[in-house]
């Protein structure tokens, strides 16, 4: 039994027992552990520091957790999915995990930068996670901090899915974000994303961002917001509600903001909405309308 086939058979065996089998193909010096937990089935390795690490594929995650293994409570990188229809071809990518490499080399690179390895699937296999880009949360997050700086007392509604994403006692803000250079475009997700207008004061703020080593974070930006007086739970569940946990690593991407500007919604902004049609409502059988807005030429303030 080579260890692509131990992985498997113990997928097949474990069932939902909550046991932890060490692979017996591993050398000493690279153990590692298969598991299953309720639902969930994979792989783990311990480390031997206390990071957090929180990625994610379509169906499977690498994450961390704490657990007793032979009596030791220790740190554990868990490769983990709960789909057991592909738990054969999931075998596989474990397989790859455990592998120690030649004088353990594949190991120790796995140890000191588990994203990385994330990475590399993730490129390999596309990744169809919903959770917003990391600029686009930095962007709202810059927002709420910049309103803040004014003396705004700010509510982030964006993750749980409100009408705009943020929002003070004098008007609401809508965020967006790109990392292209010239696109003057954006993206308008519903018929009532630029209708609060209607009612009272809206402005669309617009972020133009470049990668780059030495930007700003989502981390960053985080622990100036809890300085400033931002509840630090509303910031953790909030960005958790759009797939942002503690230890992952788009958390600590880092961008500079090369533009950001305000745009008002005023009666002469381009924008679909209920009241655009006849009937005061979408036409019978529609139920959304998605559309883009191009911001060239529109009144604009630096923010």
């Amino acid at each position: 039994m080579n260890l692509l086939e131990e992985i498997r058979f113990g997928f097949a065996n474990l069932g939902k027992s909550g046991l932890m089998l060490p692979i017996n193909q591993l050398p000493d010096s690279a153990p590692a552990w298969i598991f299953t937990e309720g639902s969930v089935f994979g792989v783990a390795v311990e480390l031997t520091d206390d990071r957090l690490v929180a990625e994610a594929f379509t169906g499977a995650q690498l994450i961390t957790v704490d657990r007793i293994v032979g009596g030791v409570l220790r740190r554990l990188l868990r490769l983990e999915s709960n789909i057991q229809s592909l738990r054969n071809e999931f075998a596989v990518i474990c397989a790859h995990m455990v592998t120690p490499g030649e004088n353990d080399c594949l190991r120790q690179e796995l140890l000191i930068e588990p994203s990385s390895w994330w990475k590399k699937w993730r490129h390999l296999l596309g990744n169809a996670l919903s959770a917003k880009s990391s600029y686009g949360a930095l962007a709202e997050l810059l927002t709420i901090e910049k309103l803040m700086k004014q003396g705004m007392e700010v509510q982030w509604q964006g993750p749980s899915g409100g009408v705009v994403d943020v929002w003070t006692p004098a008007a609401g803000y809508e965020v967006k974000a790109t990392i292209s250079r010239y696109d003057s475009c954006i993206r308008v997700a519903g018929q009532f994303q630029l209708a609060l207008a209607s009612t009272r004061l809206l402005n669309l703020i617009h972020y133009r961002f470049e990668p780059s080593v030495s930007g700003d974070s989502i981390d960053a930006a985080v622990q100036r917001l809890i300085k400033a007086g931002f509840d630090a739970e509303i910031l953790a569940r909030s960005l958790a509600l759009v797939g942002f946990y503690p230890g992952n690593s788009a958390l600590r991407e880092t961008f500079v903001v090369l533009e950001s500007r305000l745009f008002p919604v005023c009666p002469d902004f381009p924008r679909i909405v209920p009241e655009s049609f006849l009937s005061g409502s979408l036409p019978a059988g529609v139920v959304r309308v998605e559309y883009q807005v191009d911001l060239s030429g529109l009144v604009s303030q630096s923010f």
